[in-house]
């Protein structure tokens, strides 16, 4: 095996069978941000076949405070096709798609031939979208939010429960807080975009946990809150 993925080998939980099941992986990752750029980040050093970005945002200098593959020459250029090329130079044995566009219901193509989808946007419209989706195409996704100290991470596959089950409230749940509103730890995004990539390889292996992880990092809080389908659910309860 790759000199490269040593270190990922000798771990239990990978070795060299779980290494070759990464080596064939395919993920899509929407919204090239904070928690996209760390979770394309760890992904792409993890040595994920193909790496599908999709974002149709530019790079503003308020971006560089959290957003881990940008540095101040590439304020105006595109996110997706930025940390593309970025992602290429860090490892150039795999491949990166960059999509300058944003998920639509029109969109079915965008997440097509992939394993599993990560959602790095800011909004619940957006990850509504994202949850009908997968569950359309029967694909597991990971769901990822922060904003000021709190974050969340979610993974979702099918027959479990859909992110709708757990945010049945869709005004609440476009309600929230973000960035602009709430502020937002560095240290906070960085560690919600490792914890999807995270979530990314345990699906890969076979070995998701899907549960819904709350953490507060700057007042040390993690708690993980069970996930249960909901029979009524609109999306994944048969209800169409």
């Amino acid at each position: 095996m790759n000199e490269r993925y040593s270190r990922q080998i000798a771990f239990y939980g990978i070795g060299e069978h779980g290494q070759r099941k990464l080596g064939g992986a395919r993920a899509a990752i929407v919204g090239l941000g904070a928690l996209g750029t760390a979770a394309a980040d760890r992904l792409c050093r993890a040595g994920i076949s193909y790496l599908r970005l999709i974002d149709d945002d530019e790079v503003e200098l308020s971006n560089i405070q959290r957003q881990s593959l940008y540095t101040m020459a590439d304020v105006g250029s595109k996110k997706a096709e930025t940390s593309a090329a970025r992602l290429r130079e860090i490892n150039p044995e795999i491949k990166i798609e960059p999509l300058v566009t944003r998920l639509t219901k029109a969109g079915d193509e965008m997440i097509s031939g992939v394993d599993l989808v990560l959602d790095c946007t800011d909004n619940a419209a957006a990850r509504y979208l994202i949850n009908e989706t997968c569950h359309r195409f029967g694909l597991p996704w990971v769901h990822g939010a922060a904003a000021g100290s709190g974050g969340a991470v979610f993974a979702i596959v099918p027959g479990g429960a859909c992110f709708r089950c757990l945010y049945p409230d869709t005004v609440a749940a476009s309600s929230g807080g973000t960035a602009e509103t709430y502020g937002m730890l560095n240290t906070l995004t960085a560690i919600v975009g490792a914890l999807e990539a995270n979530e990314a390889l345990k699906i890969i292996l076979g070995k998701p946990v899907c549960g819904l992880l709350m953490l507060d990092v700057w007042n040390g809080v993690f708690e993980y809150i069970d996930a249960r389908r909901d029979p009524d659910c609109p999306v994944c309860g048969g209800i169409r």
